[in-house]
């Protein structure tokens, strides 16, 4: 398939996901992968909900972009955030460590949040691609958890996104011009690494996500739900 023919499928699967479960949300974390699926789920329902899940440690880049984003498109968003009592909760398990039981702070801070919303819809949209990593190599367009997952941009390529990107014209987050390949929270994000040469050809797109834990470039958890 060509990029615009992966478009037009991507979009009827949103009109699918829309038809068929009328309590649904699109997940976006502001990344290049959520860039694409926003201008494409506003195109199928230009009501469509998102929502974006605030630990308390996102970059500022990200928070002072997703306000611009939201502002210029004029999305229908909002975030999601932990309990206070969930806070607390694993504030006091963590102590002066970010890493406890090899995870995150951070990553454990979603779980909460997204748990505190996600009884209210029967499926979400997310931007998970099968060329991200080995894990994800096998994401199928529909699944089911808790609620059922669609991903609409799943058989979608690296290349194909900014392809996208490139051709709409659509602003980006800034980070990924300072190096970054896969866009979190700021403490389990570092920049990755390179395959072979420079530029976004070659590279291990998630490998700067959670270093230091036993799942490096893999799940924070959220999308094990």
């Amino acid at each position: 398939m060509n990029l615009h023919e992966k478009v037009e499928l991507s979009k009827l699967t949103i009109q699918y996901a829309v038809d068929k479960y009328p309590r649904v949300f699109t997940a976006c974390s502001f990344g290049k992968d959520s860039r694409v699926l926003v201008d494409l789920a506003v195109q199928v329902k230009p009501d469509m909900l998102f929502i974006g899940i605030d630990t308390g440690y996102e970059f500022p880049e990200t928070l002072a972009f997703a306000e611009d984003l939201v502002r210029e498109t004029g999305i229908n968003f909002r975030w999601v955030r932990p309990s206070e009592e969930a806070k607390r909760r694993i504030d006091a398990e963590y102590g002066d460590s970010f890493v406890r039981n090899d995870q995150y702070k951070c990553c454990e801070m979603k779980i909460p949040a997204i748990e505190s919303i996600i009884g209210d819809f029967d499926a979400w949209l997310t931007g998970l691609r099968r060329d991200e990593t080995e894990y994800r190599k096998n994401t199928k367009l529909l699944e089911q958890g808790k609620i059922a997952k669609v991903n609409p941009i799943a058989f979608w390529t690296k290349k194909d996104v900014w392809n996208y990107i490139e051709r709409k014209k659509l602003r980006n987050h800034p980070l990924y011009s300072a190096g970054y390949l896969s866009l979190g929270c700021q403490p389990c994000t570092t920049q990755g690494k390179t395959r072979s040469g420079g530029g976004r050809q070659g590279q291990f797109e998630r490998a700067g996500r959670f270093v230091g834990t036993s799942h490096q470039g893999q799940e924070c958890g959220l999308h094990l739900m």
